[in-house]
């Protein structure tokens, strides 16, 4: 399904006069640090879009490993350097480092990839920062993330975890 997707956002950014990409970091809930990858573009009607290209499993958590991955996704999508006109990632200096970040790397294969702060991370922030003023919250969340290092600390917990998971039968129908 994923590849009916991206063939069919493949197709769409062909007509697109300009691309632009936005990445980040996220942690899936088996504490799996990723990158996503979206772009955006404007539809021949005149639609702007947003569409998610997928999660990459990066090597590293350096500035140039992380280019390497979103340049794999750019190589598959823009046929033409000069398409891509705009990069967007977090505040961080891997990702936003005048010298040595993400951005320098990108910008060096595609000349016209102005680099722009994505804001929708500190929309993040500021959404977490307002849910920990609430107590009920913030030990729910608290309790949560005990929960994860619980099991991350030791090998031997996860695989007893998955081994339950995996002999729970989970009748969605029940709920």
């Amino acid at each position: 399904m994923l590849t009916v997707c991206q063939n069919h956002i493949k197709n769409e950014i062909s007509k697109a006069s300009f691309v632009s990409v936005i990445a980040d970091e996220t942690t899936d809930v088996s504490s799996i640090c990723q990158l996503v990858v979206v772009f955006r573009y404007v539809l021949s009607n005149g639609q702007p879009v947003e569409r998610f290209w997928g999660f990459t499993n990066r090597p590293g958590h350096d500035a140039k490993s992380m280019a390497e991955c979103i340049q794999a996704s750019l190589e598959k999508v823009v046929a033409k350097p000069e398409k891509l006109i705009s990069q967007s990632y977090g505040g961080t200096n891997v990702m936003s480092g005048q010298h040595a970040g993400v951005q320098v790397f990108i910008q060096c294969a595609y000349k016209n990839a102005q680099y722009a702060h994505c804001y929708a991370h500190q929309l993040n922030l500021i959404v977490g920062q307002a849910t920990s003023q609430n107590q009920q919250v913030r030990v729910f969340f608290s309790n949560l993330s005990d929960i994860t290092n619980f099991f991350n600390k030791s090998p031997q917990r996860i695989a007893i975890l998955d081994e339950t998971v995996r002999k729970r039968k989970t009748s969605w129908f029940s709920y």
